[in-house]
């Protein structure tokens, strides 16, 4: 097998495959074992190998080509499943919270965990942009994917949208410096004048489970690894914590 035709075949994305130490051309041949004896397997392994040690720029190429691929498809998937989701994205279901006016024409959803740090720190701004802004709506998707507590906090905040309380319960347990448990969530819920034993009851029914596994769900639909993210009037997703200046950019170009 001629090197120039090697290299072509190993920019494959199953080239990351070799990372692992697993051989990229027996895994093919598997499929195809009426072409390749053992022998003759033996003998392509070790011609990669050997190519790899002459030059191991040949795997740096096909881990770039195999990541822009990987990152194009990413992109795809998840504008089919913002076209998709258009309306779930746009409507405030139960087990959702909004800032802002309701009839407002910019809307940004926010995926967040109650315990993620840069959660916190991107919530003000949020604020700030829907009290400085009036043509602006911020609807809240809780995200529990940081571990048990995540899970109990983020059954908290969907529980209290029963008693019209989510937006109140989510920044009292965010701002909070305490250990969350239910008794602190019983004494956060008094303090925002909820009723805290029909709050715990309420946390226990099974559709605030279902709503909290499908914001996940819709979640890893969009391609988003991690919180907060944002979703910006339908077209414009943007991971991680942003400015206000930048809130604001972002609202001006993807109206």
């Amino acid at each position: 097998m001629n090197k120039l035709l090697l290299k072509h075949c190993i920019r494959l994305p199953l080239a990351c495959t070799l990372l692992s130490g697993i051989a990229v051309l027996p895994s093919i041949s598997h499929a195809q074992n009426t072409q390749f004896t053992s022998d003759q397997q033996k003998e392509i392994v070790s011609v990669v190998r050997q190519a790899l040690k002459d030059d191991p720029s040949i795997l740096e190429d096909a881990i770039v080509s195999a990541q822009k691929q990987m990152a194009q498809e990413r992109n795809e998937q998840a504008s089919k499943t913002l076209t998709e989701k258009k309306n779930l994205l746009t409507s405030i279901l139960p087990s959702d919270g909004f800032i802002g006016q309701p009839d407002a024409k910019n809307v940004i959803v926010e995926f967040y965990d109650p315990r993620c740090p840069y959660c916190k720190k991107v919530l003000p701004e949020l604020i700030q942009l829907t009290k400085e802004d009036k043509n602006v709506k911020i609807i809240f998707k809780v995200v529990p994917i940081l571990g048990e507590n995540s899970i109990l906090q983020a059954k908290a905040i969907a529980a209290a949208a029963r008693q019209n309380g989510y937006v109140a319960m989510m920044k009292g347990l965010m701002d909070s410096k305490l250990n969350i448990d239910e008794e602190t969530i019983k004494t956060i819920a008094k303090a925002q004048h909820l009723d805290p034993d029909r709050l715990l009851q309420d946390m226990k029914a099974s559709s605030i489970s279902k709503a909290l596994d499908d914001n996940v769900e819709l979640l890893k639909q969009l391609g988003i690894e991690g919180t907060p993210a944002l979703i910006v009037n339908e077209n414009k997703i943007v991971p991680g914590a942003v400015s206000y200046q930048t809130l604001k950019t972002l609202i001006q170009n993807n109206q």
